[in-house]
């Protein structure tokens, strides 16, 4: 049993429990066991076997009987008695990006609203005003968060879908008979949502296989079983397609199932122009029949006069013809990022201290990091002052010195104050190696307000990266009204690096717009903004945005060394000053 799964169960527990107006620090108990087991890289049952879960920080005597009670019988008594008490349409209305659990609650009691549709007739005619607490602010926030949720209604972020295909793909490799399993469909493309996540398994026994795999653990529903191929869903209501081949078709099969649709279309189509081949999920034949290539995926590209090509770009944009004229050009991998430009410490809102984030860094790989911890007027994330920034020099040169980690840089995530003006003046931000700005105040303002105040910050000669552009996160709220389109080019005239966030409550900038940014020349960062140690593994998440924006090394600011990240940032600022002479 995967531990999202667990985590997902432990997570409506607490809805359950803020909706019925529960003891706060109750509630965040099962909040921080969430946390936990969202970090661990063990699975639960296998803590549980061996008596070790009990040792998980944050996992009390309490919850730890939960969990072993929800494992071993697959229900959980307190919640199905939570779930007696709270009309669990409720927890339809709290997937509203914005509402929360104990707002759906205050609107069911005062309206009786319990569907989305109810919902969004209420605020459309203002009905929700006559709810405690609410505001007109309140009820535009609602409408857009319900906008949010139609355009993603049946579908998944694929972060959220690569954690179920880990725990899929640990399963299935130690199945009997199966001699390879991998992602298949959109998520291996790394579209920004999936509907449904596919899988692939080589077998000398399919349809063995694929009966098998719908007794699993995980399955909650058999929506479909078929000779080589099963659909099933699990408990969170995702849909999750197996289909099984011999070995010798795999590699033709992976191809056929990763798509796009776009993609296999033309790619047929040249096999059929360059040597009337027949190219499907079983291979590409000759007109007699004979199978010429289908066991490795290269070897399919290969047949039809292509280098292999990588799967974030299979969306039929003219890489098949790269591909045959061998142009198409190294995408960037997670080896070639040297260091993390967007880290925060317990000096702000982060829960480590900056030896701790150091070291985790370099257990990742990296050479180095830049502790960007936030500026004075986010009180909220204990924003620091001037006079706390060189405090915590202090700190990085003794991390530096123990040399146990990755180097650490002194740097700062600035906010951009709702007039564009920064939140530390000029002298402290110049005694920074690297400085990110970001919006996270006033929201709401309108395109062209936002969009100057965000260009305004931009002319700073010390502002070397505009972190998380669009301030979206996707738990919560949509983006701004930031025309991105005047920030790209501001970026190209000043040589600011526009980040791809990796978080996956993120993930901005997506795909689209980080594109338009390489193809317009401006240079991008791919940043954790990391808050603990294991925030560092999102890494996987940006690395899959770049590669589907077709970025290659030379185009990300921290493919750079130390010190040539440090002279790109003093070179920026040069130009600036001597643009503002």
């Amino acid at each position: 049993m995967r531990n999202a799964e667990i985590a997902s169960m432990l997570n409506r527990v607490a809805d359950l429990l803020e909706i019925k107006g529960e003891n706060f620090y109750k509630i965040r108990a099962y909040r921080e066991a969430v946390r936990q087991l969202d970090n661990l890289t063990a699975e639960v049952d296998e803590l549980i076997k061996s008596g070790r879960l009990k040792d998980v920080p944050g996992i009390g005597a309490a919850i730890e009987s939960k969990i072993i009670e929800y494992v071993t019988t697959g229900q959980l008594d307190f919640l199905n008695r939570l779930e007696e008490d709270v009309p669990p349409a409720l927890l339809q209305l709290k997937r509203v990006p914005g509402l929360g659990p104990r707002t759906a609650k205050d609107i069911y009691d005062a309206l009786g609203i319990l569907s989305l549709e109810e919902l969004e007739a209420a605020a459309r005619s203002h009905r929700l005003l006559a709810v405690r607490g609410i505001k007109a602010r309140t009820e535009e926030s609602i409408l857009k968060g319900i906008a949010i949720l139609k355009r993603t209604e049946g579908r998944r972020f694929f972060p959220d879908a690569w954690l179920l295909a880990d725990s899929f793909l640990t399963t299935l490799r130690e199945m009997p008979g199966v001699v390879r399993a991998e992602i298949a469909g959109s998520l291996r493309r790394a579209r920004e949502t999936i509907g449904a996540l596919d899988l692939l398994v080589a077998s000398d026994d399919p349809e063995a296989m694929c009966r098998d795999f719908s007794t699993l653990p995980q399955v909650s529903e058999v929506i479909g079983q078929g000779i080589t191929s099963t659909s099933i869903r699990v408990r969170d209501g995702m849909q999750v397609d197996l289909r099984a081949v011999k070995p010798e078709s795999f590699g033709a099969a992976w191809q056929y199932f990763t798509g796009s649709q776009a993609h296999n279309v033309q790619l047929r189509g040249r096999a059929e122009r360059i040597g009337s081949l027949k190219l499907n999920e079983y291979g590409v034949f000759k007109e007699d029949g004979t199978r010429i290539a289908g066991a490795a995926e290269s070897e399919v590209y290969e047949a039809v006069g292509c280098a292999w090509i990588p799967p974030e770009i299979r969306e039929g944009r003219g890489e098949i013809e790269l591909a045959a004229a061998g142009a198409l050009l190294p995408l960037i991998e997670a080896r070639d990022v040297r260091g993390d430009l967007h880290t925060h410490s317990n000096w702000s809102d982060g829960r480590n201290s900056i030896a701790v984030m150091a070291a985790a860094a370099k257990e990742r790989g990296y050479h180095y990091i830049v502790m960007t911890d936030h500026t004075q007027s986010l009180t909220i994330a204990q924003g620091l002052t001037p006079e706390r920034f060189r405090a915590r020099g202090g700190e990085i040169d003794e991390a530096n010195a123990r040399a146990a980690g990755a180097t650490v840089l002194s740097g700062a995530e600035v906010d951009i104050l709702p007039d564009g003006s920064l939140d530390l003046p000029d002298d402290c931000l110049a005694g920074l190696g690297v400085v990110v700005a970001s919006v996270h105040t006033a929201l709401d303002q309108p395109k062209e307000t936002i969009t100057e105040r965000v260009l305004a910050a931009m002319e700073s000669p010390h502002v070397d990266v505009l972190a998380h552009p669009t301030s979206r996160r996707l738990d919560r709220r949509g983006e701004t009204q930031l025309d991105i389109e005047a920030v790209i080019a501001q970026a190209m005239r000043t040589g600011t690096a526009l980040e791809i966030n990796s978080s996956p409550y993120r993930l901005d900038l997506n795909d689209t717009w980080a594109r338009r940014a390489q193809e317009a020349g401006v240079m991008l960062a791919i940043n954790n903004d990391a808050h603990y140690p294991a925030e560092y593994d999102y890494q996987r998440y940006g690395i899959a945005i770049a590669r589907r924006a077709g970025l290659r090394p030379k185009q990300v600011l921290n493919t750079c060394d130390a010190e040539g990240l440090i002279e790109h940032c003093r070179a920026k600022a040069a130009r600036a000053a001597a643009d503002f002479r």
